[in-house]
């Protein structure tokens, strides 16, 4: 006797015990336990079977629905952040400008402005001048020749062990929010990745001074500071100095303790040995 399995309009898969009447057919439910289906249950009467699953259309257009909604879910909680961050972005920078005017009127910089406005008449001029930047350890004063090589205006690039000019770096006139006015330059020509304030001096006594003053202003020295006083030939701080020697002593005296102190763990290793 062959087994006949038959689903349900329901999704219910049954066996087919007999037929009732020509359009009735008497069933029993087939489950499932430890990976083996058996029938089970009471036997009941269906109209209609089918020989294989089959899912509504209701079913199928909400399956359909669901799927829709998570990808648009997706697709606007995404448009929605990219909103909330370009929105905060805006108020940063807006604020930032509000805070810079607010200063201006408490505080008008005229002396400040007629400087910078100096500076850039002077920049486009044939006048010399120099130009002071920095990075985190070091100080750069170099003479701006239009004629010349400029290795902090201008960006090179080694090829075959040559050097070669690649670009101007942008240099570019930003307004802080305190309301003063800063000179940055590029890494790049077209104002990408990092930037450097930069300074513009008339004479490289000028600028010398600027630094002195600049040093003098250190709360304390270090290791890269006294390169950069022995770079410019600065004025030092006999109290600092004297702290620094101190605190270089002290770290020196530390590993040294601490080389001592692992010596002497490795030969008490090599006589256990």
């Amino acid at each position: 006797m062959n087994t006949e399995y038959k689903y349900t309009t329901d999704g219910k898969k049954v066996i087919v015990v007999g037929n009732l009447n020509s359009q009735e057919k008497i069933v029993q439910e087939i489950f499932i336990s430890n990976g083996n289906e058996f029938p089970s249950g009471e036997n009941f009467v269906v109209k209609s079977l089918h020989d294989t699953p089959v899912v509504s259309w209701k079913e199928t257009k909400l399956k359909e629905l669901e799927a829709r909604y998570e990808k648009d879910q997706k697709h606007w909680d995404l448009q929605i952040e990219k909103l909330n961050n370009d929105r905060s972005l805006a108020y940063d920078s807006l604020s930032a400008r509000v805070k810079w005017l607010r200063n201006i009127a408490k505080e008008p910089r005229e002396e400040e402005f007629k400087k910078v406005v100096n500076q850039i008449a002077d920049f486009l001029s044939n006048t010399e001048k120099w130009v002071f930047t920095s990075d985190y350890s070091d100080w750069y004063l170099e003479k701006f020749n239009e004629e010349g090589v400029n290795y902090l205006i201008d960006r090179y690039e080694s090829s075959y062990g040559r050097r070669r000019f690649d670009s101007m770096r942008l240099l570019s006139l930003y307004g802080r929010s305190d309301g003063s006015l800063v000179f940055r330059i590029n890494d790049y020509s077209d104002g990408s990745c990092s930037d450097k304030d930069v300074l513009f001096f008339k004479s490289k006594e000028e600028g010398m001074e600027f630094i002195q003053n600049k040093f003098d202003e250190l709360e304390k020295y270090s290791d890269s500071a006294l390169k950069i006083s022995e770079k410019f030939k600065l004025k030092l701080d006999d109290e600092k100095f004297n702290a620094y020697k101190s605190n270089k002593k002290d770290s020196i005296e530390r590993q040294v303790k601490e080389l001592e102190d692992r010596l002497n763990v490795l030969k008490s290793q090599i006589n256990e040995d």
